[in-house]
């Protein structure tokens, strides 16, 4: 079964939201914020999105579902 854009960007946002709950820091030690949470989405997008999807609109539609209120 194919993955949607909107489904991989769910379980991309869910994973970066843990990171940010539970460690609330980079494991370089950097903090997160715009440049950095950019940085952390588009990489897992570009090593999660299979060829079929486009894993620019993933990162872009998994942004609006990551929580930024840290």
């Amino acid at each position: 079964m194919k993955m949607t854009y909107e489904e991989l960007a769910q379980a991309i946002a869910d994973e970066v939201n843990e990171d940010i709950r539970f460690n609330n820091n980079l494991s370089d030690g950097d903090v997160y914020n715009d440049t950095v949470l950019d940085r952390v989405i588009m990489d897992k997008s570009s090593s999660l999105c299979p060829d079929y999807l486009d894993h620019y609109d993933v990162a872009d539609i998994a942004r609006g579902m990551v929580d930024i209120t840290w």
